[in-house]
């Protein structure tokens, strides 16, 4: 099948991971970690055209990509990773978070893997993401279950080579990817 294209629809999400970033001038992470269960995730950029008129018509268009806004849904949001994405601190003794406001929360990069149609999937990693405080709701029991799960927002921005996300494809390879949530940007130098 090689040159051919293979057009297959996003049929779910999973594998969610990510890395702290632990130096930002030289952009390196911690080493990668499994997240909740995902259930579904949005990414937004946010992009300004404008467009120069000369002589009675568009002589020229440009296009800046701005903040992007991500926006996930997990299972469940356990201490430890609030903690790393964040910046709070969790006692590991007594198990307890500490949510303090002068805590910083740093840059993670997030990695995930969206499934496709013709049981092929495609990865993503965003390199540089900054969230903020996690959305929670509660309500009481009723006669039905209702599962209540926790919504996490940030902003994700480009590193400095300029780069905000890279994504692999088993069909544009051609073959299973296995390895590429397990490196920030799939071993891809950036």
């Amino acid at each position: 099948m090689a040159g051919e294209i293979v057009n297959s629809s996003t049929t779910g999400v999973k594998k969610l991971v990510y890395a702290v970033m632990i130096d930002e001038i030289l952009e390196t992470y911690a080493a990668v970690k499994s997240a909740p269960p995902l259930i579904n995730i949005k990414v937004a950029p946010k992009v300004d055209a404008a467009s120069l008129y000369a002589d009675d018509h568009v002589v020229e268009t440009a296009t800046t990509v701005g903040d992007i806004a991500v926006d996930f849904e997990t299972q469940d949001m356990p201490l430890e990773v609030q903690a790393d994405f964040l910046g709070h601190v969790l006692d590991a003794t007594s198990g307890i978070l500490v949510y303090n406001v002068n805590d910083k929360a740093p840059y993670i990069a997030i990695g995930y893997e969206r499934t496709k149609g013709n049981d092929k999937s495609r990865f993503v990693w965003l390199h540089k993401v900054k969230f903020q405080e996690i959305e929670e709701e509660s309500k009481t029991k009723e006669d039905k279950t209702t599962f209540q799960t926790p919504k996490t927002a940030g902003i994700a921005i480009a590193n400095n080579a300029g780069v905000w996300k890279t994504v692999a494809d088993e069909d544009t390879k051609g073959s299973a990817i296995t390895d590429f949530l397990t490196t920030v940007g799939g071993a891809v130098t950036v």
